[in-house]
């Protein structure tokens, strides 16, 4: 379930300590906020662990969390540039977001999206079945739901293909099934069809981060069609 959308002026404040993930990497890197402006964010420069300055190529999509007091805010912003602030402090200027999403825990947001997609299933034996194409009920940064004709184990495994997620291309990966729902196609006859939901396993945080950062852009869509509303 999405986590609740804010504007971010609301909770984002100079001193607030933030969490930062570089597009290609699946480093944690710590900041803090230096200063606001009306189009950008001056965060901290992070470093790596070997205390060597983190500077990304100025364009990269950077995904953020600010920790707030009994939560975290989450959103992407985009690297401007770096520079020293008051003639003294490296930084890092990003630009600055209009929106935050407030979770309360590290399951990234989920949303309800009809895509096709390619299925594979893998029984408890191993036994790999046919190629099927289907679609899918949601998407998040950690698993899916798709449609099935027929029931399947949980704990089963599935090899799955999504085509054009962007800056990503196609996503492939192996996908434990956690849960299996049947659901009634007509009341009057017995016809089922299956909801799948499965988690994503050995999925790299720079994957994650594309994935999560499509799903963003797709919840922004959907926010603005209900608005037009």
């Amino acid at each position: 379930m999405p986590g609740e959308i804010i504007q971010a002026k609301e909770v984002l404040k100079v001193g607030q300590r933030i969490e930062l993930y570089t597009e290609d990497s699946d480093t944690r890197y710590s900041s803090r906020i230096e200063d606001i402006t009306n189009d950008s964010l001056v965060l901290a420069m992070p470093v790596d662990s070997k205390r060597v300055p983190v500077i990304p190529r100025k364009g990269e999509r950077i995904y953020t969390l600010a920790v707030g007091k009994q939560c975290r805010y989450r959103f992407f912003t985009v690297f401007k540039g770096a520079a020293r602030q008051d003639g003294r402090i490296p930084v890092w200027h990003v630009t600055k977001p209009g929106t935050v999403e407030r979770h309360q825990n590290r399951e990234f947001v989920r949303v309800h999206i009809n895509l096709p997609i390619r299925v594979r299933l893998v029984d408890l034996q191993g036994k790999i079945g046919d190629l099927i194409a289907t679609r899918t009920i949601d998407l998040s940064g950690k698993g899916i739901c798709f449609v099935l004709s027929h029931e399947v184990l949980v704990g089963s495994q599935a090899g799955i293909e999504i085509d054009n997620i962007p800056r990503l291309g196609t996503l492939e990966v192996m996908c434990r099934i956690a849960r299996v729902t049947r659901i009634p196609l007509d009341l009057d006859e017995d016809l089922y069809i299956y909801h799948v939901g499965a988690e994503f396993q050995h999925l790299s945080r720079s994957v994650s981060n594309k994935v999560v950062n499509y799903i963003f852009e797709v919840q922004r869509e959907d926010l603005a069609k209900g608005l037009d509303v």
